[in-house]
């Protein structure tokens, strides 16, 4: 998060009144796609400059598949066009599922590619969210890409979204090998700072910038989204669970002149209050526009936010759409999506 300061200065009277200053234009953008996370669709308004919105809603089973239908969301929007929307399919932290789901031994990765074709029928494209692949399973993900890809029909765009870098890590997140199959990889410019980390911003400005340079000299700009978060975290210097010696426990209690307490089902134990000091990083509308600032000049085409209900209610002021993106044509209608046979179902190790 930029750091600002303000000081109160007075105009003397014989001072000659300045002009007032020309307010700088808002960065424009040609894509501005934006999350809306299932249940929060009272959040969106319609009046928001996006482009592009990615319905976070689907998840893999314990068994590697999608086994329920999404209905598009109905986006009553005020600008001359409706949004593309996208179907999310993530897998945030589940390792061994991913493992199961990519590598062909198992049988599981064409059954969970048919699932995603039929699941998204009603969506202009899909975004593939798996952010626990390990380093083994790297090439079964990018064989997983180069398959669903060619099982989509020609018009359903396909993005991925990849953790920030800024150099090259042999793994399952090389930008060159995703974006030669992805129309889009949306760079998830965010977590340089996470809750087990020391305090520090979200995305600070000199990160982005570091983050944005390493991926316009790995991949066509035109298929980066850079992302930018509007949530903050918080971190207190004292941390209290731990666990403590006898000796540890009796100084305690000397030190907080504390009374001890006891029962056959709890054991021994006693209370004393705490004070913490809390730091907090986040972003205002200051500090957005700057990284908006930074991805315009350096000539980025689109940019993403996680997520909507998160940022300021000014948010969508401070920026437009250049009016290029292409216009979404026609409504869909999301297909029923029955539960696959229970003889088609391979079982998780």
């Amino acid at each position: 998060m930029s750091a600002f300061s303000f000081c109160a200065l007075g105009r003397v009277a014989s001072e000659p009144l300045n002009p007032p200053a020309t307010a700088a234009p808002r960065p424009a953008f040609r894509e501005i796609w934006a999350y809306l996370m299932r249940g929060d669709e009272g959040g969106l308004t319609g009046a928001e400059p996006i482009t592009d919105l990615c319905y976070f809603a689907v998840s893999l089973t314990k068994d590697g598949r999608i086994t329920e239908a999404v209905p598009r969301p109905v986006v009553i929007s005020t600008k001359s066009a409706a949004p593309r929307t996208h179907l999310v399919v993530a897998e945030l932290s589940n390792e061994a599922l991913m493992h199961f789901s990519l590598d062909p031994e198992y049988g599981v990765r064409p059954l969970l590619i048919d699932d995603i074709c039929r699941v998204s029928g009603g969506f202009d494209g899909v975004q593939i969210d798996f952010e626990s692949v390990s380093r083994d399973d790297a090439e079964y993900f990018f064989d997983f890409l180069k398959e669903l890809r060619s099982r989509l029909p020609a018009g359903r765009i396909l993005s991925v979204a990849v953790p920030a870098r800024t150099r090259l890590i042999a793994d399952a997140y090389d930008y060159s090998r995703i974006g030669a199959v992805a129309n889009k990889l949306i760079v998830m410019a965010y977590d340089e700072h996470w809750s087990t980390s020391a305090p520090g911003p979200v995305a600070s400005l000199s990160w982005c910038a570091k983050v944005v340079d390493y991926s316009r000299g790995t991949i066509d700009k035109g298929k980066i989204v850079m992302g930018v978060p509007l949530y903050g975290r918080a971190w207190q210097d004292k941390r209290l669970s731990r666990a403590l010696r006898f000796k540890n426990v009796q100084d305690i209690v000397a030190e907080k002149k504390s009374e001890t307490n006891y029962s056959s089902e709890l054991g021994a134990w006693f209370e004393y209050s705490e004070n913490v000091v809390v730091k907090v990083f986040y972003d205002d509308e200051r500090s957005l526009l700057e990284k908006l600032n930074l991805y315009k000049a350096r000539e980025i085409e689109s940019v993403s936010f996680w997520r909507i209900g998160l940022g300021p209610d000014a948010l969508w002021n401070i920026f437009e759409t250049d009016g290029s993106a292409p216009v979404r044509e026609g409504e869909f209608a999301a297909p029923p999506l029955a539960a696959p046979p229970p003889a088609a179902v391979p079982t998780a190790p």
